[in-house]
Parts: C-alpha cells; sequence; structure tokens
C-alpha cells in the first residue's frame, strides 16, 4: 500500500512559504538576521523531505513485521530470566479444566499441551481462565520454557492476525491453512488473489480470489481495510465443509484462532466453560456468522 501522493507533496507547498519569505527579504535588503536564515534553512530541508517523499523513499510498499529470520540468518531466541510469574492454584485448576474441555472438542491435534507449561504465560495476562488464555500462553509457552515447542499441538489449529497488513500473497496463506485444516474435506486447485486499492486515505483495497474447491468453481470479492483480512472469504470456504466437520473460530484482540471439529463441539465447549457472544472470548462456527456489510 502506497501513502497518497497529498501527504508527500503537503510539506514541500509549506516549506515553500518559509523559503520564499527570507528569499523576498534577501533580495531586497541583501542581507538576513538569524530569523531569516533560520527559516530558509527549515524550508529548504522540508523541501528535501517532500521530494524524498514523491521519490518513493518513504511511500513505498510498508515492509511486513518478519516473523521468522531471513534465509540464511539465525536470530536468537528470547527467553524470560528469572522466577516465571507465579499463578494462583485456584486459576491452575481452571487452565487444566479449559485444556481438557478444549481437548475433548478436538481443538489439539493428538495430545493436549502440559497445563502446567501454560501457566507462567496466564500468570503474565492476568485475566479470567478461557480458552483466549489457554491458546495464547501455549503460542509464548517457549518464552517460559526453553526447548518447548508448541507447534505440534497447533497441528489442528491456524491463527489469522488482523495487527498484520494482509497483501495477497497473506490471503492465499490463509485459503491454503484452511485446505490443510480441512484435512482433505476441500481441494483448492487454481487459485489466484489479486488486490486492487479502494481508497489509499482509508487503506481500503478490495481482494478478489478465484479458485476451484472439489472442482467447483468460486470466486469471492470483498472490500477490507488492508489490516483486516476479508471474512467473507473465511465463510465462502466453510460453506463448503462435510457435514460431520465444520470450521469454528476463536477470536482475540489480535485475531482468530481457526479450527475444524465435529458438530456439536462448539456448543459443548461454550456450555461446559459458560461462554457466550458477551463473554471476552466465544467458540463461533464460522458458517454461522452474518455476511460482511460492504463498506461506505
Amino acid at each position: 500500500m502506497r501513502q497518497p501522493i497529498s501527504e508527500a507533496l503537503a510539506p514541500g507547498l509549506s516549506s515553500l512559504v518559509f523559503i520564499a519569505i527570507p528569499v523576498g527579504i534577501l533580495i531586497a535588503k541583501g542581507s538576513l538576521d538569524w530569523v531569516g536564515w533560520f527559516a530558509l534553512a527549515f524550508g529548504t530541508l522540508g523541501l528535501v523531505a517532500s521530494v524524498a517523499l514523491v521519490m518513493g523513499w518513504t511511500i513505498a510498499p510498508r515492509s511486513r513485521t518478519r516473523r521468522s529470520a531471513p534465509r540464511g540468518q539465525r536470530i536468537k531466541p528470547v527467553h524470560h530470566k528469572g522466577p516465571l510469574p507465579e499463578l494462583s492454584v485456584n486459576k491452575q485448576v481452571q487452565v487444566r479444566r479449559v485444556v481438557k474441555v478444549m481437548a475433548q472438542a478436538g481443538v489439539f491435534a493428538t495430545t493436549p499441551p502440559d497445563p502446567a507449561l501454560l501457566y507462567a504465560g496466564a500468570a503474565e495476562m492476568g485475566w479470567s481462565i478461557q480458552p483466549d488464555v489457554i491458546l495464547l500462553a501455549l503460542q509464548e509457552a517457549d518464552y517460559y520454557h526453553p526447548g518447548f515447542d508448541p507447534a505440534p499441538h497447533f497441528a489442528t489449529l491456524a491463527f489469522h492476525d488482523i495487527q498484520v497488513e494482509t497483501p495477497a500473497e497473506r490471503i492465499e496463506a490463509m485459503i491454503r491453512d484452511l485446505e490443510r485444516l480441512s484435512v482433505g474435506a476441500l481441494v483448492i486447485a487454481d487459485l489466484r488473489v489479486a488486490q486492487d486499492i479502494v481508497d489509499a486515505d482509508a487503506r481500503t483495497v478490495r481482494t478478489s480470489a478465484t479458485l476451484t474447491i472439489n472442482g467447483m468453481p468460486l470466486s469471492v470479492t470483498e472490500d477490507h481495510h488492508f489490516n483486516y483480512f476479508p471474512l467473507g472469504l473465511h465463510r465462502a470456504l466453510a460453506a463448503h465443509m462435510p457435514p460431520d466437520r465444520r470450521f469454528a473460530w476463536l477470536w482475540v484482540d489480535q485475531g482468530a484462532f481457526v479450527t475444524a471439529l465435529p458438530p456439536r463441539a462448539v456448543e459443548a465447549m461454550n456450555e461446559a466453560l459458560k461462554l457466550t457472544p458477551k463473554s471476552r472470548c466465544f467458540w463461533d462456527w464460522i458458517t454461522d456468522i452474518d455476511p460482511p456489510a460492504p463498506l461506505p
């Protein structure tokens, strides 16, 4: 995404004022006091900055946050130092119970994580123990426990972030996540994702995805903010899942944890954990959400 050209030209136009006035005085009087020289220097600096912007030095596409080391480089992992944050005995019991409920519903791959590995992360968050705490603590468990790999427990989960930009390649990766989670129920081919800028100031883009799903053509187009993925895409793919396996998700501040579960699994978890749509987090079937309204 590029910032609008008006943002690049504005500093230059303002700088011309700072340059024009002292230059006029210099022509008329042949000299300038320190205020005039300061204004001239300030204006020149602003004009140079504007030229740099127009040339594309800072209006080029914004770099995305790198979540892994560049090829050929290794980044030393950062781990917690000192005593681990302590979780109350009562909340430890709650962590074990929520992990058990989620495991019985099929959220975790083969075996659920050791609840004890989640205590430090849950203590650091300081929230009541609900599924969002479990999954977020699992994501960062290696920070508190060096050598622990949370990846096997996320084999049947995907996290779709809403705090990063969503260019076409990220949308494609999300679609492939859903294909992976379907465990063969969705076979996706001929995938093409294109994007057009709708409103550069509002950072609104139009994402169009065309593909064949289980041999049938599918086309999805949606306008959305560049930092948010198009919700209609998930719903469109979820509609093609078989009755014995459905896509579900759990929203947190940073995005959505997506998984595929058997019928009644969502209702069973919400009932067992007393979660409602008014709770801080809530499991929901993706096909049950309303289609996104068009952006104004």
